[in-house]
């Protein structure tokens, strides 16, 4: 087989940038809102219906963004903020996928 000398992988995503996006927007909505409670307010105020909704297990955070056309990076940064908080701050919650 050919090797890529682009460094992209093989879906066409540059490795380097998408790793650490990569992940938790695979998450479910359900395993966010499970594991951090803070997180339900964030999306409430994003006026999506992700919070009661009972396909939230099945949607990933990747499913959200492209369902309600919102800006990824924005999106996952402010919600990075929320689930890693400040250890002083309170509790430190483990994401549940």
């Amino acid at each position: 087989m050919r090797q890529r000398k682009d460094n992209l992988g093989e879906n066409g995503y540059s490795i380097s940038n998408m790793n650490d996006m990569f992940e938790i927007s695979e998450i479910s909505v359900a395993g966010i809102l499970k594991s951090t409670p803070k997180a339900v307010r964030f999306f409430l105020d994003l006026s999506t219906a992700c919070v009661g909704c009972g396909f939230a297990r099945f949607c990933t955070l990747r499913d959200v963004i492209s369902a309600y056309q919102l800006d990824e990076t924005l999106f996952l940064e402010k919600l990075t903020k929320i689930i890693v908080q400040n250890p002083s701050q309170g509790e430190q919650n483990e994401i549940i996928p």
